[in-house]
């Protein structure tokens, strides 16, 4: 009891000591957790600074997708415009605003709206007074909130800094005489020649002896070559899929099922009810996708579609046939995230693909009398139908209709059914019913919610669309089928965790991984995953299952060998993967190359035999063992010769004509080539019409496209200067790492 009254006492030291552990443990935990250094972490780093992601949240609501662009481009921009003291002054910034004093109109969608004319879309001197005077009215409003001025002001300023960034960078750009003179020269200057040629391949690996060492001095000696180097650090992750089809039961039980459904169907009374029921896919009657088109239709992105080899039956079903069941094609599975879909359709009316009609409008304002409308739109028919001249008493009572347009050339379901901005005042169930069933020169009086319709049916094409109540059901597996493969997956990656945890090398673990692929019949894939960006498109893996593998790839201690966790169920697949390879940007390691150093290395080895067996040879001697072939080649245009050897043959002391080469080394094989003619390009007085050529080029490379950076093209698809401006800012996206719960340790 006396410690209980010690206890007592002193329960308020107590409280703050315990307060103080507490606090400890959890920023001991927090430590651990996203490390010592906090900056090294959150959705990313510019300069390696960490992005500010209260900014980055604001911004976010008003960019969206493009947050991240927008966010990294405009810190990345600023650095540059601060370097080069770029500023925008009251004046300029007006003067650009409103497309004065030597301005045009910025190019931007809402400014080229302002300035544009309303009829013809196009800017004039008319159309940018009246923009000017649109533009200045949503500025006042604008400057009345501090806010909005100071985004739009921000925006624009930052737009103008940019264009003169960019034309700063432009003037510095410059072609000399002798580098236009070059280009012309290596694209004009030809050379006729007969070559023989022996690929490397034509020697067996096995043919030479060589030992570990011999891999280690070649990679010493090349490692630092252009081909080896790394720009970005990666990891790639290679991976099977054990297919989890439907079984020949499950198959025989989904047909069966099909079968009685079809037969249901083809005596329902109401089939439209009927194929909703029972269709995994949800329709309604009257819409754009009751009527399908086949695959190769203009509309197939937008509709429901069947594919083209079905054209034919439906072309010729009665109303009432059935048809199918019918796999689903390519179109149908981009419109359902790829899953595997089989339908059965009852056609229950026909489109055709174009019909032209006109009508008379007679519309009913709030407050007219209705029935004085219709015997106006009567006395309108009887006029139409009595008349001998259907297309002179037309345009007479065509200035009574409420719709001046009153003919329509392409009348259809489909049309009918486009968006919303496409639709005209001749629209309607009735209306496309009567102009789908009715011989060509009917006319009827047709009431809808826009008046009185006197219609006429003028031309019809022989093309039908069916118009259809179609049951969609998805070929799946079974649970036990999925059970059973599932038991698989897990067999084979236990197996590779249980040898692969027992190797001790790179090689081992990639030779292992690849023998259980090839052994049991799997189709071995991989993705490259960049480490300041890791991604992998959803057009090769599912989002949950790319997950799973970047998640495998960035856990805490991953490396080679590493494999994810259990079998990922992709759509009707089980994927495992594994980390296959890890690259650090520059040079890289013997162990991440070796396979590269070694076939380098034997190529190096067979082209050097290759070479000794052809070294004192004329093309004569040579042609009884290999065959002898033309062509006509220049610097620009190599034919399929070997660029490096093109290379050769054009240098200062390369072969003249008549002249035969020594043996030279390709990247495939080796050549002798002999020069049977030199044609020079003809001479020119002046280069400048290729050195304009030459800048324009240059110009648009550097400088295209500025805002559309992305960090994982390839350099020729680059826009160069933003794409320098973004490795030297070091930019780093963790944003999907920090999404899985996962801690990027490799890129900061």
């Amino acid at each position: 009891m006396a410690i209980i009254g010690k206890i007592r006492e002193k329960s308020i030291l107590l409280v703050i000591i315990i307060g103080l552990a507490l606090l400890a443990f959890i920023l001991t935990d927090y430590k651990s957790m996203f490390g010592v250094n906090e900056g090294e972490y959150g959705i990313g780093h510019v300069f390696g600074e960490k992005v500010d992601q209260v900014r980055f949240n604001s911004l976010e609501a008003k960019y969206g997708e493009n947050t991240w662009n927008y966010y990294v481009d405009s810190l990345i921009m600023n650095k540059e415009f601060d370097a080069l003291g770029l500023s925008i002054s009251d004046k300029e910034f007006n003067a650009y605003l409103m497309a004065e004093k030597g301005f045009g109109v910025i190019k931007d969608q809402s400014m080229q709206g302002l300035f544009s004319d309303s009829i013809t879309g196009k800017v004039t001197e008319e159309s940018k007074k009246l923009g000017r005077i649109k533009l200045k009215q949503q500025l006042d409003q604008a400057k009345k909130n501090k806010k909005d001025w100071a985004g739009i002001k921000s925006y624009y300023s930052n737009l103008r800094k940019r264009e003169k960034y960019l034309d700063i960078i432009s003037q510095g750009i410059y072609t000399t005489s002798v580098e236009a003179e070059d280009e012309y020269k290596n694209t004009e200057d030809k050379k006729s020649i007969r070559y023989v040629f022996k690929p490397t391949n034509s020697i067996e690996d096995s043919e030479i002896k060589y030992k570990e060492s011999d891999l280690v001095r070649y990679y010493a000696d090349h490692k630092y070559d252009a081909k080896y180097q790394n720009e970005k650090s990666y990891k790639v992750v290679r991976y099977f899929n054990v297919s989890n089809a439907p079984s020949s039961s499950d198959s025989l039980d989904f047909f069966n099922e099909f079968n009685v459904m079809s037969q249901e169907l083809s005596i329902a009374e109401n089939d439209t009810v009927y194929s909703n029921s029972k269709s995994d896919l949800k329709l309604s009657f009257f819409n754009a996708r009751s009527t399908l088109v086949p695959e190769n239709h203009f509309k197939a992105e937008e509709l429901f579609t069947y594919p083209p080899a079905l054209d034919t039956i439906f072309q010729s079903a009665n109303i009432g046939q059935i048809v199918g069941p019918y796999a689903c094609g390519d179109k149908m599975k981009s419109k359902t995230k790829g899953l595997n879909y089989y339908a059965v359709s009852k056609v229950i009316g026909k489109t055709p693909t174009r019909i032209k009609a006109r009508h008379i409008l007679v519309n009913i304002a709030a407050g007219e009398d209705t029935v004085a409308k219709k015997n106006q739109a009567e006395s309108y028919l009887n006029q139409l139908t009595s008349s001998t001249d259907r297309n002179l008493t037309f345009n007479a009572l065509k200035s009574n209709s409420a719709d001046p347009v009153g003919e329509y050339d392409n009348l259809t379901e489909l049309f009918l059914n486009y968006p919303e901005q496409n639709r005209t005042l001749f629209y309607g169930e009735e209306i496309s019913t009567f102009c789908t069933n009715s011989t060509i020169g009917s006319v009827k009086l047709i009431e809808t919610d826009r008046g009185f319709h006197i219609v006429e049916i003028l031309e019809r094409d022989d093309y039908y669309l069916p118009k259809v109540a179609t049951i969609y059901k998805e070929f799946k597996p079974s649970e036990e089928t999925m059970s059973l493969k599932e038991k698989e997956s897990s067999t084979v990656l236990s197996k590779l965790y249980r040898k692969i945890s027992k190797l001790s090398t790179q090689e081992q673990v990639q030779a292992h991984f690849d023998t259980i692929v090839i052994q049991r019949g799997y189709q071995p894939k991989a993705v490259q995953l960049f480490d300041n960006a890791p991604e992998i498109p959803l057009n090769v893996l599912s989002e949950p299952a790319a997950n799973k593998l970047i998640q495998a790839a960035y856990k805490p201690g991953a490396k080679v060998g590493t494999l994810v966790g259990r079998p990922v169920r992709d759509k009707d697949t089980y994927v495992i993967g594994m980390v296959y390879s890890t690259r650090q940007k520059g040079a890289p390691s013997y162990e991440q190359i070796k396979k590269d150093v070694k076939k380098d290395f034997l190529t190096a080895k067979k082209n050097e035999i290759i070479a000794k067996n052809f070294a004192g040879k004329s093309l004569e001697e040579l042609s009884g063992a290999e065959s002898v072939k033309p062509a006509e080649v220049s610097f620009k245009n190599m034919s399929s010769i070997d660029a490096e050897v093109i290379g050769s043959l054009f240098s200062s002391n390369g072969p003249k004509e008549n002249q035969t080469t020594k043996p030279l080394k390709g990247a495939t094989g080796v050549y002798v080539i002999a020069v049977d003619k030199v044609v020079k390009a003809p001479v020119l007085n002046s280069f400048k019409v290729k050195k304009e050529e030459l800048n324009r080029t240059s110009i648009m490379q550097l400088v295209r496209n500025p805002m559309t950076y992305n960090q994982n093209r390839k350099p020729s698809e680059e826009n160069y200067i933003i794409n320098g401006l973004y490795e030297k800012a070091n930019v780093i996206d963790n944003r999907k790492l920090m999404n899985l719960g996962i801690r990027n340790e490799t890129n900061p």
